[in-house]
């Protein structure tokens, strides 16, 4: 599976002091296995080192290919073009959204309620592109974790 990691999630999913972490170990289980991390964009780099402490783990995921990172200006002009798309002062995870559809991804890992609105809207995304589906922590979401979520930008 390659996955989205929503920047507010990194504490759940790499933290195992976190009360929340045990329900976030199959997406670092994946990741340290056959799993993937897609970041990437300005917004999500800039959300990234406000999580200092994440940093060297992200970059030493990077390093042994288990992260993709997707430049900032592919990202970045899809997101521009999401605000366009959905004025909306509520959304704010245009970058989140973006990422998704620069990648191909089918996983979002995230548990901020306003970005699962927007990642459920159909007109967000291109013709014929599936929604992602998110991984929230709940037990049924392990099985999102597999190879049936491997998508092409990730097998490279």
């Amino acid at each position: 599976m390659c996955l989205v990691i929503d920047t507010c999630c990194l504490a759940l999913v790499f933290d195992g002091g976190s009360k929340m972490h045990s329900k976030f170990v199959p997406v670092l289980e994946w990741i340290n296995g056959k799993g993937r991390m897609i970041y990437g964009g300005t917004k999500y780099t800039a959300e990234l080192r406000k999580a200092a402490k994440f940093l060297p783990y992200i970059t030493e995921l990077a390093r042994t290919r288990k992260a993709v990172q997707i430049p900032n200006e592919v990202v970045d002009k899809i997101a521009a073009g999401l605000k366009e798309k959905c004025a909306d002062p509520q959304f704010n995870d245009e970058h989140i959204v973006a990422l998704v559809i620069a990648s191909r991804c089918c996983v979002v890992c995230t548990d901020d309620n306003a970005a699962i609105n927007y990642l459920k809207y159909a007109n967000l995304f291109p013709e014929g592109m599936s929604r992602p589906k998110i991984y929230r922590g709940r037990n049924n979401h392990k099985k999102l974790c597999c190879d049936q979520h491997v998508v092409e930008i990730c097998r490279r």
